[in-house]
C-alpha cells in the first residue's frame, strides 16, 4: 500500500493528536515490500500494551510474557529464538500482532521531536535510494509503509508528550555540562559541517569491535536474513567471527564459518563508496545518532560534539565494510574490492544492531 501523499509531501504524518507532530522526513524515497519467507523481524521478543495481551490470550489462552519493570513482552524462544507465534516463518497471530510487530521496519526516535526513519536491517526495504544525492526533504513520497505509519499514528497521544518533555529534561542536563566545558556546538551545526565532507572509516579504526560471544547469549547477536530458515548471526570465535545459523525454537542449527574480520579498510568499488557515504549521510540524518553520542561525552573530558560525531560515523561505516566483508566470503564471494552489493549486505547486517544503543531520548 502506498502513502496518501498530502500530509507527507510536508515531511509529517496526519496522527490521532494533532499536538503531536511526527517527521518522515527519512523515509522519502524508500520501497517497502515484506518477504514473507524472512522471518527475520520475529526473532524478538515485543513489547505488548494491555489491550494486546488481552487480545492475544483470547486468541492462545497458553500465550506467555515477559513482565519487567519496563513493560510486558511477548516471550520469545530461550536462547535466541523467535517468537512463538513464528511457524514456518510465518506469524500466526497475524490479525493479533503487537504493534512493534505492526510498525515495523518503521523506527521512531523520541527526543526533540517524533523522527520516524527505517530498519534499514530489513530485506524489504529497498536500499538504492541511498546512494542518491538529493536532500531528503526533496525526495520522492514514500511506497508500502501505509499500514505501518497508521499503526505509528494509532499510538501518538497525549501521553506521548509527557515523554518528550523527559527526554527534554534528561538531554538539558547534558547540554549543560558540555557548554560548560566548552564543548557544545548545535546540532544543526554539527550536520551541516559533516554533511559536507561525510567521514569514512580511516585505519585506526579497524579492528572493530568484536560482536558478542554466543557464550554471552544467542539473542545478543548480531543477526541477519540471508535465505536460511533462520537467521545468521555473528559471534566472536577463537578464529575469528563465527557466523551461525539460528533455530527458530533456539539454539544453533550449525555453524557456518569462521571468519577473520579486517584489519585494515578494505578496498572498496566507486558504487560500493557512494552506497557507504549515502548510509553515513542518512545515518547523520538520524536524531538517535547524536542523542547517542551526547551521553558518551560525559565519560571523557575532551572532544566537541562534531569531532565525536565524526568518529561515532567512522566507526559505524568501518562495522558496517567489515561485516561486509565477513558475509562477502561466507557467501564465496571472489576476493576484490567490495561491491555494491556487497555493502548493502553489510549495512543490512549492521542497522538493526546500531539502533539498539542508548541515547538520552527513548523509542515511541
Amino acid at each position: 500500500m502506498s502513502l496518501r501523499p498530502s500530509p507527507l509531501a510536508k515531511g509529517t504524518s496526519v496522527m490521532a493528536d494533532p499536538s503531536l507532530s511526527l517527521n518522515t522526513t527519512l523515509l522519502r524515497g524508500f520501497r517497502y515490500a515484506c518477504w514473507p519467507e524472512c522471518g527475520l523481524c520475529c526473532f524478538a521478543e515485543p513489547r505488548v500494551d494491555a489491550t494486546e495481551r488481552a487480545v492475544l490470550l483470547q486468541i492462545a489462552p497458553e500465550t506467555e510474557f515477559v513482565d519487567t519493570s519496563q513493560g510486558s513482552f511477548l516471550r520469545a524462544g530461550s536462547n535466541g529464538g523467535a517468537c512463538q507465534f513464528l511457524r514456518n516463518l510465518r506469524c500466526s497471530a497475524h490479525t493479533a500482532r503487537p504493534h512493534p510487530c505492526q510498525e515495523f521496519p518503521v523506527h521512531v526516535h523520541l527526543g526533540d521531536r517524533l523522527q520516524a526513519s527505517l530498519v534499514l536491517s530489513c530485506p524489504g526495504v529497498a536500499l538504492d535510494v541511498l546512494s542518491e544525492t538529493t536532500p531528503f526533504s526533496a525526495r520522492a513520497a514514500p511506497e508500502g509503509f501505509g499500514d505501518e505509519l497508521a499503526a505509528v499514528n494509532r499510538r501518538l497521544v497525549p501521553g506521548v508528550d509527557r515523554r518528550l518533555r523527559e527526554a527534554g529534561r534528561r538531554k538539558g542536563r547534558i547540554v549543560r555540562q558540555l557548554d560548560r566545558e566548552g564543548r557544545w556546538e548545535e546540532e544543526e551545526e554539527v550536520r551541516d559541517a559533516l554533511r559536507r565532507e561525510v567521514p569514512l572509516p580511516l585505519p585506526e579504526d579497524f579492528p572493530v569491535e568484536a560482536p558478542p560471544s554466543a557464550e554471552d547469549g544467542l539473542e545478543f547477536l548480531p543477526i541477519f536474513y540471508d535465505g536460511r530458515p533462520g537467521p545468521v548471526g555473528l559471534a566472536e570465535g577463537l578464529g575469528g567471527w563465527e557466523a551461525v545459523e539460528l533455530r527458530p525454537s533456539g539454539g544453533v542449527e550449525r555453524l557456518l564459518a569462521a571468519i577473520p574480520p579486517p584489519e585494515t579498510p578494505p578496498e572498496l568499488t566507486p558504487t560500493a563508496e557512494r552506497l557507504l557515504v549515502g548510509y553515513l549521510r542518512y545515518y547523520l540524518e538520524r536524531d538517535a545518532l547524536l542523542a547517542s553520542v551526547l551521553p558518551q561525552m560525559l565519560q571523557s573530558s575532551e572532544g566537541t560534539v562534531t569531532a565525536w560525531v565524526a568518529k561515532e560515523l567512522r566507526t559505524i561505516g568501518a562495522t558496517v565494510v567489515s561485516r561486509a566483508l565477513v558475509r562477502a566470503k561466507l557467501s564465496g564471494a571472489p576476493s576484490g574490492p567490495l561491491r555494491v552489493g556487497e555493502i548493502a549486505e553489510g549495512i543490512r547486517a549492521t542497522d538493526q544492531d546500531r539502533l539498539d544503543v542508548p541515547t538520552w531520548g527513548d523509542r515511541l
